[in-house]
């Protein structure tokens, strides 16, 4: 289980909890046409493997794919579209794909797991899910699998010694598949408004002091002239609250004392709490930040130039995001720096591990020989680069860069842009080389695309180093047994829920008491117990378990 991504969805959770008035509806629709018929020409160097008469039958395995509904009228459904019809084509396998809902992937998969009718080969980002399949023997051993029929994998694994590590379960085996994307770039970022620190005669804030003195400036002073006191000085909602806690290295709760010995630390929550509490009480942040659950109000206050500091993302999807604020605010310069130093040294925030966790074989598989095979199929250079960028001469050719670049965006985004999910989760796409670069993407000679490739290397540089480490200290639990699942279920959002509590409520609740009751009623359920069996992992398991500031960075640049 990914820490950081379960507690993401628990924060929420926890602010529905708080505000208790906050109804979400999600809904999801998808129209599939069947029959499809694809042109699925093979150009450039790819290799054809048709079907022809007198050739040996193919493998046949089933293999899930998330549906986001996201194929275009006209493309055909999950299950056959001219991706599936090329994979098929070229693949040592057939494949038959089960689509599985995005959004509802656990109770989806579970519900086939139950009925005997999973895929052989399962596609989940999922820790939790992975990890209860494994407790339920649902999962199978890969060690002589690979050893035995494996070349692509069985590379990483002995190139990557981190593929090992989050590979393997509690019973000292490879259970679970994972990918190499290497150390490509940040996901979460620190952004300011830099021209409002000139105008202010501000420098760049490098404690969390500073950052606190340069919030409150934007705030009160004035930043963009308009004589108004209509600016926040900085984000907590979505991302903000997240961020700050990687400042103070309290991503996850878990940490290493002095003498490097893992515990649970209750004063490093009060610390980080109290410091939220300041933005709040100083009156530098939005009031009804805790209903703002997708971060979409702080958005539109940074789009129209509103928000003086914002933790947002720097890849395709916030493009058109910064792309809104500068045609708003012409004059604003944006920048991404270092996450100030807390009183606990300086850290990073969120990023991919370059080595991920995706996925699992089915116990039941029929032919686990042939799963591999594919697997090794999805993992060669030439797979990566087709699904990914197309066929050469039809939907890229070699930009200035030397790298892929689209000949026809919009014909792209029909034919091509959403098959995303049939290659990302197990795809290594460390073997693109300095082509699978996020700023690899974007065209420099478009200025708006320049500013924003300058704001994915700043990134880089201010949070991709062993010197300012991500803010954790172990951030993949392990699968816990089922009594302690019992315990752990519901406590994380209860926990934040008490926190966020103290934050808004001013000298009626103090941060104090919100850690004393958490910590209180973790113990009467009894956390220890989930506490003592996390620490046991890690100190009976320091040389196999994936430790974030030491395996994130071995072997990689």
């Amino acid at each position: 289980m990914r820490w950081r991504k379960g507690v993401h969805s628990m924060r929420r959770k926890a602010m529905l909890l708080l505000i208790g008035s906050l109804t979400i509806v999600l809904s999801a629709g998808c129209a599939k046409e069947k029959n499809y018929t694809a042109d699925t020409k093979n150009t450039g160097n790819e290799t054809s493997a048709p079907r022809n008469k007198g050739v040996a039958k193919k493998p046949k395995i089933t293999v899930s794919v998330y549906d986001r509904g996201q194929i275009p009228s006209g493309e055909g459904d999950f299950t056959n579209n001219r991706w599936t019809n090329w994979i098929n084509e070229n693949a040592p396998v057939e494949v038959e794909f089960i689509p599985i809902p995005r959004n509802d992937e656990v109770p989806k998969l579970t519900a086939l797991f139950a009925s005997g009718n999973a895929p052989d080969l399962v596609f989940t980002y999922s820790g939790v899910l992975r990890n209860d399949l494994f407790a339920q023997k649902q999962t199978l051993p890969l060690d002589d699998l690979i050893e035995k029929h494996s070349v692509e994998y069985k590379n990483l694994l002995h190139q990557y010694p981190a593929v090992r590590k989050l590979g393997m379960q509690l019973d000292g085996k490879i259970h679970t598949l994972t990918r190499v994307t290497g150390l490509m770039g940040a996901n979460h970022t620190l952004q300011i408004r830099a021209d409002w620190l000139k105008k202010l005669k501000l420098d760049i804030p490098k404690t969390t002091e500073e950052l606190f003195n340069v919030a409150k400036a934007f705030a009160e002073l004035d930043p963009d002239g308009n004589n108004k006191k209509d600016t926040y000085g900085i984000q907590l909602s979505a991302l903000g609250d997240s961020v700050i806690d990687h400042m103070y290295n309290y991503a996850v709760p878990y940490l290493f004392d002095s003498k490097q010995q893992l515990v649970r630390d209750w004063e490093r929550a009060k610390v980080v709490t109290e410091y939220k509490k300041r933005f709040y009480d100083a009156g530098l942040v939005d009031k009804d930040y805790l209903t703002d659950v997708n971060g979409e109000k702080a958005k539109q206050d940074w789009v129209n130039g509103k928000l003086g500091i914002r933790f947002g993302n720097v890849s395709v999807i916030s493009l058109p995001e910064f792309e809104t604020l500068k045609k708003n605010n012409p004059a604003a310069e944006v920048i991404v720096i270092p996450l100030p130093e807390s009183p606990y040294g300086q850290f990073s925030p969120a990023f991919d591990v370059p080595v991920g966790p995706y996925g699992f074989v089915n116990a039941k598989a029929k032919n686990p020989e042939a799963v591999i095979q594919y697997i090794d199929f999805l993992n060669k250079e030439s797979t990566i680069r087709t699904l990914k960028y197309g066929f050469e001469g039809e939907h890229w050719k070699k930009g200035d860069n030397g790298c892929p670049a689209p000949i026809d965006i919009e014909k792209n985004k029909k034919e091509l842009n959403w098959n995303f999910d049939y290659w990302t989760p197990p795809a290594s796409t460390i073997f693109l080389g300095e082509c699978a670069l996020p700023e690899k993407a974007y065209d420099p000679n478009i200025q708006i695309q320049k500013e924003f490739i300058n704001l994915i290397l700043q990134a880089k540089e201010a949070y991709i180093s062993p010197k300012r480490p991500k803010g954790e200290d172990v951030g993949f639990m392990p699968p816990f047994p089922s009594d302690l699942q019992l315990i752990q279920a519901g406590s994380t959002e209860e926990y934040l829920a008490l926190y966020q509590k103290s934050i808004v409520g001013g000298t009626k609740y103090s941060v104090e008491q919100a850690v004393n009751e958490a910590k209180t009623n973790w113990l009467k359920r009894g956390g220890e117990k989930v506490d003592k069996f996390i620490i046991d992992y890690y100190t009976n398991r320091k040389d196999i378990a994936f430790i974030s500031k030491v395996d994130t960075y071995a072997g990689f640049k």
